[in-house]
């Protein structure tokens, strides 16, 4: 039987991280200073920031 790599392996890095620290730094923040502070790309902030804007309506 074949295994996929779907464990912690699976996870995306920004999955992993606290979001409190994320929305409370995010209004101070700019982009490349949160990618920094949580060991992502800048793609990655984006659509954080996005995802946050459409769940907050």
């Amino acid at each position: 039987m074949r295994q996929n790599r779907k464990g912690i392996e699976g996870v995306p890095v920004w999955k992993n991280l606290s979001f409190h620290d994320f929305l409370s730094l995010e209004k101070s923040s700019n982009n490349m200073e949160l990618a920094e502070e949580f060991g992502l790309n800048l793609y990655q902030v984006n659509q954080l920031r996005k995802k946050i804007k459409r769940e907050n309506y």
